[in-house]
C-alpha cells in the first residue's frame, strides 16, 4: 500500500499540474501520468511478489508470451471468499488515467479498511492503437498468468487517436472503419484474456478530453467499449456520466469540486478518487457481502 499523505499527494499533483501546463506545448493526455508512476511491487499476498516484464513477449521477441487457459466467459461475480488473509486481488491496466486510478485506489482501500490488494499495472503514454510501442494485450495476459487477478479494471482512449500499428508493421490509417474495426478487435483480445483466468471486469467509458480531437475518439470509444463489453459479459462504469456536464462536455468541476487537471485530460486528487469510489461501490453491489464476512453464498457460485 501506498504511505502518501493525502496532503503529499495533493501537492504532488498541483505540482505536476503547474508544470505540465506551463509554457508554450501544454501537456499531452500521456504526460502528467509520469511523476505518478508506481513503482511498490505487488504486496505479497498476490503471487507471485515480483511483477512481469512490461516488455515480455514483444519488445525482444526473446520472451514467450504465456499460453491462457482455454476458453471460458468472463463471470459476473468474485466466487471465492474474500478474507483479510486472502484478499480480493484488484489489477488495474491501461494508460496513464489507469495508473492514476490504481495509485490512488491503494490509499482508499487502506483508508476504508478493506481486504483488497491492488496491482497497479497502468502505463503511461500506451493504448490499444500501437502495438508496435507496447503491447497491451500480450503483456496483459502475462500479467493476468502470474497474478491472477479477480477484478479488472481497464482505461483506455487518451492516447489512441492515431493510426494503428500493429507489431508486424503494418498500419490501418486513423479514422476510417476499417480502424474502427482493428481497435475493437484489440478491445476484444484484453476482454478475452480476463475471460480465460476468470476475472471480473469493470471497463471504464473515458471522461471527456478538452482537445477537440482526442475528445471525438473518447466519444466514439465510450460506444465501442460499451458494445464489446457487454457481449463479452464484463462491466462498463461510464465516466462522461458523471464527471462531464449536462451534453456530455468537458467541465472541470462538479459539485463544486476541481475533478479535472489542468492540462484538460488527466484528474485531480479529487477526480481520482471519486472514480475510485464508483468502481469500489461497483464491485459491491455486483458482489453483495463481499467486504463483510467471508461471502460464502458468493464462493459457492458457479
Amino acid at each position: 500500500m501506498l504511505s502518501y499523505s493525502r496532503a503529499v499527494l495533493v501537492g504532488l499533483v498541483c505540482a505536476l499540474v503547474a508544470a505540465c501546463s506551463s509554457g508554450s506545448n501544454p501537456a499531452g493526455a500521456q504526460d502528467l501520468g509520469i511523476a505518478f508512476l508506481d513503482r511498490t511491487p505487488p504486496p505479497a499476498t498476490v503471487p507471485p511478489a515480483a511483477p512481469p516484464s512490461e516488455t515480455a513477449g514483444f519488445v525482444s521477441g526473446q520472451n514467450a508470451v504465456l499460453a491462457p487457459p482455454p476458453g471460458g466467459r468472463i463471470p459476473s461475480r468474485v466466487t471465492r471468499a474474500i478474507l483479510p488473509s486472502d484478499p480480493l486481488r484488484i489489477m488495474v491496466v491501461g494508460d496513464s488515467l489507469a495508473d492514476g486510478f490504481g495509485i490512488f485506489m491503494k490509499p482508499v482501500v487502506q483508508e476504508r479498511g478493506l481486504p483488497i490488494s491492488v496491482a497497479n499495472r497502468g502505463k503511461t503514454s500506451t493504448g490499444l492503437a500501437r502495438a508496435d510501442f507496447y503491447n497491451w494485450p500480450a503483456n496483459f495476459n502475462n500479467m493476468a498468468a502470474t497474478t491472477r487477478p479477480d477484478v479488472v479494471v481497464v482505461h483506455f482512449g487518451a492516447n489512441d487517436d492515431q493510426p494503428l500499428r500493429r507489431t508486424d508493421g503494418s498500419a490501418v490509417p486513423f479514422n476510417t472503419p476499417e480502424w474502427e474495426a482493428a481497435y475493437r478487435e484489440e478491445a476484444r483480445k484484453i476482454l478475452d484474456t480476463a475471460a480465460a483466468y476468470g476475472a471480473v471486469v469493470y471497463w471504464l467509458g473515458p471522461a471527456p478530453d478538452r482537445n477537440p480531437r482526442r475528445n471525438a475518439l473518447l466519444t466514439r470509444a465510450n460506444g465501442y467499449f460499451r458494445e464489446e463489453a457487454a457481449q463479452a459479459g464484463a462491466y462498463f462504469i461510464s465516466l462522461p456520466a458523471f464527471t462531464a456536464g449536462p451534453s456530455g462536455e468537458f467541465v472541470m468541476s462538479a459539485n463544486g469540486t476541481t475533478i479535472r487537471a489542468a492540462d484538460g485530460s488527466h484528474f485531480t486528487v479529487a477526480g481520482y478518487r471519486m472514480v475510485v469510489d464508483r468502481i469500489l461501490r461497483a464491485i459491491e453491489r455486483d458482489n453483495p457481502g463481499i467486504f463483510s464476512g467471508p461471502a460464502i453464498e458468493v464462493a459457492r457460485l458457479q
